[in-house]
Protein backbone atom coordinates (compact mmCIF):
# COMPACT_ATOMS: atom_id res chain seq x y z
CA UNK A 1 0.00 0.00 0.00
CA UNK A 2 1.28 3.34 -0.92
CA UNK A 3 1.89 5.81 1.92
CA UNK A 4 -0.66 8.61 2.15
CA UNK A 5 1.36 11.17 1.15
CA UNK A 6 2.80 9.93 -1.97
CA UNK A 7 0.77 11.76 -3.81
CA UNK A 8 0.89 14.93 -2.06
CA UNK A 9 4.98 15.05 -1.49
CA UNK A 10 5.29 13.12 -4.50
CA UNK A 11 9.62 12.77 -5.48
CA UNK A 12 10.03 15.59 -2.35
CA UNK A 13 12.17 14.43 0.14
CA UNK A 14 11.52 16.63 3.22
CA UNK A 15 8.11 18.75 4.11
CA UNK A 16 9.07 21.59 5.51
CA UNK A 17 6.89 23.85 7.46
CA UNK A 18 7.22 27.08 8.81
CA UNK A 19 6.99 27.91 12.60
CA UNK A 20 5.35 30.95 12.26
CA UNK A 21 2.66 28.91 9.86
CA UNK A 22 2.12 26.52 12.91
CA UNK A 23 1.48 28.74 15.35
CA UNK A 24 -1.11 30.61 13.12
CA UNK A 25 -3.20 27.64 13.09
CA UNK A 26 -6.39 26.81 15.32
CA UNK A 27 -4.76 25.78 19.02
CA UNK A 28 -6.94 22.11 18.26
CA UNK A 29 -4.16 21.97 15.41
CA UNK A 30 -1.19 22.87 17.37
CA UNK A 31 -2.40 20.35 19.93
CA UNK A 32 -2.69 17.59 17.11
CA UNK A 33 0.35 18.38 15.70
CA UNK A 34 1.95 18.09 19.09
CA UNK A 35 0.52 14.93 20.06
CA UNK A 36 1.86 13.48 16.57
CA UNK A 37 5.55 14.58 17.02
CA UNK A 38 5.11 13.45 20.46
CA UNK A 39 4.23 10.03 19.27
CA UNK A 40 6.76 10.27 16.61
CA UNK A 41 9.95 10.53 19.81
CA UNK A 42 7.65 7.76 21.85
CA UNK A 43 7.76 5.43 18.81
CA UNK A 44 11.92 6.13 18.57
CA UNK A 45 11.41 8.69 15.54
CA UNK A 46 15.02 10.30 15.20
CA UNK A 47 15.69 12.38 12.51
CA UNK A 48 18.80 14.42 11.64
CA UNK A 49 19.07 18.60 12.46
CA UNK A 50 19.05 20.11 9.41
CA UNK A 51 19.13 23.79 7.68
CA UNK A 52 16.43 24.79 5.48
CA UNK A 53 16.77 27.64 2.66
CA UNK A 54 14.07 29.36 1.02
CA UNK A 55 14.50 28.31 -2.63
CA UNK A 56 12.79 31.26 -4.39
CA UNK A 57 14.76 34.03 -6.53
CA UNK A 58 16.23 36.77 -4.32
CA UNK A 59 16.22 34.45 -1.21
CA UNK A 60 19.25 32.14 -1.49
CA UNK A 61 21.65 31.40 -4.28
CA UNK A 62 24.07 28.63 -3.78
CA UNK A 63 27.17 27.63 -5.87
CA UNK A 64 27.71 23.93 -6.68
CA UNK A 65 30.27 21.56 -5.39
CA UNK A 66 31.22 20.79 -9.10
CA UNK A 67 30.06 23.67 -11.72
CA UNK A 68 30.24 21.32 -14.24
CA UNK A 69 27.41 19.71 -13.06
CA UNK A 70 24.14 21.25 -12.75
CA UNK A 71 22.52 18.54 -10.54
CA UNK A 72 25.55 18.36 -8.14
CA UNK A 73 24.76 19.39 -3.83
CA UNK A 74 26.10 22.75 -3.28
CA UNK A 75 29.13 23.45 -2.03
CA UNK A 76 28.08 27.35 -0.38
CA UNK A 77 25.56 29.40 -0.31
CA UNK A 78 24.64 33.17 0.37
CA UNK A 79 21.15 34.34 2.26
CA UNK A 80 20.67 37.76 -0.57
CA UNK A 81 17.55 38.82 1.80
CA UNK A 82 15.94 37.34 4.60
CA UNK A 83 12.97 35.22 4.95
CA UNK A 84 9.85 36.78 6.17
CA UNK A 85 8.26 33.17 6.94
CA UNK A 86 11.47 32.36 9.29
CA UNK A 87 10.62 35.57 11.57
CA UNK A 88 8.50 33.33 13.84
CA UNK A 89 8.80 35.69 16.86
CA UNK A 90 7.63 38.93 15.19
CA UNK A 91 6.18 37.69 11.87
CA UNK A 92 2.19 37.15 11.01
CA UNK A 93 1.21 34.47 8.66
CA UNK A 94 -1.78 35.74 7.98
CA UNK A 95 0.16 38.66 6.05
CA UNK A 96 2.50 36.40 4.10
CA UNK A 97 -0.49 34.35 3.09
CA UNK A 98 -1.08 36.92 0.40
CA UNK A 99 2.31 37.40 -1.11
CA UNK A 100 2.64 33.75 -1.73
CA UNK A 101 1.48 32.25 -4.87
Amino acid sequence: MASVFAVRLNRTPYLVIPRLALEAMPTEWQERVEALLLEADDAGMVTPDYHVLRNDDGYTSTQPNDSDDPTSWPREFYIQRQDEWANYRHGDAWKLVGEVG
